[in-house]
């Protein structure tokens, strides 16, 4: 309990009580926020290249995670959490194929870069 002892009743991000209200053991609660209550979408700035990795993302306070599409499809993206060197092959993958996706559960910025040719990406965040 807190100084002066009074009960402090939980509350997620909305400000939607969460927690056991009135549970017992015999009939317990359980109570959990899904999915932010917003999404936006777009397209990353410049086309990912093999030249250093680019920010295709921007960070978001709040943000639960990043749905990220390979659009040109013929080549593979690599992200990162910097930029990076020229011609990259380390970071985490995404396949050189249309529509391939990954989903990245972070508020921090993205960076991605093509080891051999320009290649468009989109994204979908959730917040």
């Amino acid at each position: 309990m807190p100084v002066g002892g009074a009960p402090v009743t939980p509350v997620d991000k909305d400000g939607n009580v969460i927690g056991l209200q009135g549970a017992t053991a015999a009939t317990p609660e359980f109570n959990r926020t899904v999915g932010g209550s917003t999404f936006a979408t777009n397209q990353s700035g410049s086309s990912v290249s093999p030249a250093a990795a680019i920010q295709v993302v921007g960070a978001r306070a709040g943000r639960q995670s990043v749905l990220i599409s390979n659009i040109t499809g013929t080549q593979p993206v690599y992200f990162t959490a910097t930029a990076a060197t020229t011609g990259v092959t380390t970071g985490f993958f995404l396949a050189g194929a249309v529509g391939a996706s990954v989903t990245i559960a972070t508020s921090a910025a993205i960076f991605a870069t093509s080891p051999t040719a320009a290649q468009t990406i989109s994204y979908l965040e959730n917040y």
